[in-house]
């Protein structure tokens, strides 16, 4: 386990996924906290902004954090990107307690 170090707001968290395409002008990274069965997830989004076609495309991954200690890197999902931020915050939502269940076998 390695100690949880509080996102950066300026820097995004992971690694562009290959899913998101080239030429993105911006990238906004964000992140959502919750507190589900007495662990912390923390949902890490990146919002990829294309002033050309004037949208944003959002990429997400969670990790899993207990006691302050990382006890689940971020998995980014890796097949799937966005078009709101809501949509993917969900998902990153359920990405992060299926890690918890996934921790606790349910």
């Amino acid at each position: 386990m390695t100690k949880a170090v509080k996102p950066d707001a300026e820097q995004p968290y992971f690694e562009t996924p290959a899913h998101i395409p080239s030429g993105s002008d911006h990238q906004i990274p964000h992140s959502h906290r919750l507190v589900y069965r007495d662990h912390d997830v923390i949902v890490h989004l990146t919002g990829y902004e294309y002033e050309t076609f004037g949208e944003t495309l959002w990429a997400v991954g969670a990790e899993v954090v207990k006691d302050l200690e990382i006890v689940v890197p971020v998995e980014v999902d890796q097949e799937q990107h966005y078009r709101s931020y809501d949509e993917a915050r969900d998902r990153g939502i359920e990405l992060g307690k299926h890690l918890v269940d996934a921790l606790q076998g349910c």
